[in-house]
């Protein structure tokens, strides 16, 4: 019966506090800043231990397999500020966006304004700092096809 609440009350947490999440995705526990910014389409699972900001907007499409222990930001610094050093006040929004059936292994770290391809499969403990094609098998720091 405690079960039976517990999924119920995740459920409903989850549906008020993102942007929208699809049928059947599964999210484990993780820490969401600006929830509101997050979208996740049908049949997407999120790992334990996620470390998100959607300030800029994050957005996974249908059938997406993210490991657990995942860092996605879509908010950065302004370092090229003429005014301060090393960055100034103002935070720069990037969407990222994450195709259909896309599988992203565990550790992985995706910056803002990234786009990951339909298909495609990051391996463990990769950084991606740059847009991965449909169908590509990406790994490494920083992530290249390999």
């Amino acid at each position: 019966m405690f079960r039976f609440f517990t999924r119920l009350y995740k459920r409903f947490f989850f549906r008020k506090t993102f942007g929208l999440i699809g049928v059947g995705a599964i999210v484990k526990r993780g820490h969401f800043g600006s929830p509101q910014g997050i979208r996740l389409g049908r049949g997407v699972y999120v790992g334990p231990g996620a470390f998100w900001d959607a300030a800029g907007g994050i957005e996974v499409s249908d059938n997406v397999i993210i490991g657990p222990k995942s860092t996605i930001w879509s908010v950065d610094h302004n370092y090229q500020s003429a005014g301060m050093l090393p960055y100034d006040r103002v935070d720069l929004l990037k969407k990222v966006t994450i195709a259909t059936n896309v599988w992203l292994g565990i550790n992985v770290s995706v910056r803002p304004g990234v786009t990951i391809g339909e298909g495609s499969v990051v391996a463990m403990g990769s950084v991606v700092v740059s847009d991965v094609p449909p169908l590509a098998l990406v790994g490494g720091n920083p992530a290249k096809i390999i």
